[in-house]
């Protein structure tokens, strides 16, 4: 942990704010991003509420780190405001409702500092639309530029508030490609299916799970959920109801979830709602097609249309397994997948936030 005192003051220091550095699709680009903005020659803090998470070790073997020791939400805009007085950072980069209008009320009292607040899915999906369009429409003006991560998180935010339009841009989430030799991948088996994300209700793993028990017993599929989450133990004992335990494995968190991408022949979507799914984007990194329901327009962004992937409607196990038979049993070009993931590289989204932050 790294005292927010002791830190040095930097004309290129970039800090970014979350609740902690837990598994999360939020918490990974945040890194991602910090990685390729030092690379540009940025100094790079995190700033957490909670000093916790698969990610820290991470973080803080190539960032400073700071405990903000911030256990309730209103406490935030003071422990900011310390850490904004001590350190002047350039730019400050939040993540998550509650914490942008934190941010922003920090932001008030630093006229020189510059704001941006990250949405990473739609926000008025997760939060009361009439709060968000109240609290957003109001402090959001004090940031100098809302980050959505999709055209369709783009939409949401304009749509459900007031004088937001040119504070608002689209930038996609910087995903890196994996450093292992892709030519070395297996053969296409057409029977190997991963899931990747938290085992939690928008993620709707229990309907991968029982479109899985869909497909044909005499195709010898398998499925390998990725992630862990509250809904472990139920969907392990509905996995045994269902006759799936040696065919379904749960192997947890993963560190390296590409070494196991490597080792499947289709990435499944299931959620209920997304902003832009590093899955994917990471599958198509090593040339995976992916089938995804449709729970937002960062998944036409990223699949654009059925280009490197199909859709599905949300919630409906029968057209998603007939959807990941008709996958598994098609020819796929992994060539075109790679070269489809590209417009995501750090290096090229690290180049748009730069220019979002005006330098």
């Amino acid at each position: 942990m790294i005292s927010p005192d002791a830190q040095s003051c930097s004309s290129k220091r970039i800090a970014f704010v979350l609740p902690s550095l837990k598994f999360g699709g939020g918490e990974r680009v945040a890194l991602n991003l910090a990685m390729a903005l030092n690379a540009e020659g940025y100094e790079i803090d995190f700033l957490l509420m909670s000093y916790e998470g698969e990610f820290l070790a991470e973080a803080q073997r190539q960032f400073k780190v700071v405990d903000l020791k911030c256990n309730r939400t209103w406490k935030l805009p003071f422990r900011l405001w310390h850490y904004l007085q001590k350190t002047h950072p350039t730019v400050l980069i939040s993540s998550f409702w509650k914490l942008n209008l934190c941010a922003c009320l920090s932001r008030a009292f630093f006229p020189s500092l510059k704001l941006l607040v990250w949405e990473h899915s739609p926000p008025t999906r997760s939060s009361p639309a009439w709060l968000y369009a109240i609290t957003a429409s109001v402090f959001y003006r004090l940031a100098n530029c809302v980050v959505a991560v999709s055209s369709g998180v783009a939409a949401d935010v304009l749509h459900n508030t007031m004088g937001l339009g040119s504070r608002v841009a689209t930038i996609f989430n910087p995903i890196p490609p994996p450093i292992f030799d892709r030519s070395r991948l297996k053969q296409n088996m057409g029977r190997r299916i991963i899931w990747v994300g938290r085992l939690d209700d928008p993620k709707n793993p229990g309907l991968m799970l029982e479109a899985f028990a869909l497909l044909p017993k005499s195709g010898g599929y398998t499925l390998c959920f990725v992630g862990d989450g509250g809904q472990r133990v139920a969907l392990e004992e509905r996995a045994q109801d269902l006759g799936l335990a040696k065919s379904a494995r749960f192997i947890g968190f993963q560190q390296d979830t590409y070494a196991h991408m490597a080792d499947a022949d289709l990435l499944v979507l299931s959620s209920d709602r997304e902003g832009l799914p590093t899955v994917l984007i990471e599958a198509m990194h090593v040339g995976l097609r992916a089938v995804s329901t449709d729970c937002g327009e960062g998944i036409h962004d990223i699949l654009r249309g059925n280009q490197y992937g199909t859709i599905v409607p949300i919630n409906d196990e029968k057209l998603l397994a007939m959807a990941i038979e008709t996958e598994l049993s098609a020819p796929s070009d992994p060539a075109l997948q790679i070269a489809g993931a590209q417009s995501f590289v750090p290096s090229v989204i690290a180049r748009q936030f730069i220019q979002a932050i005006g330098e």
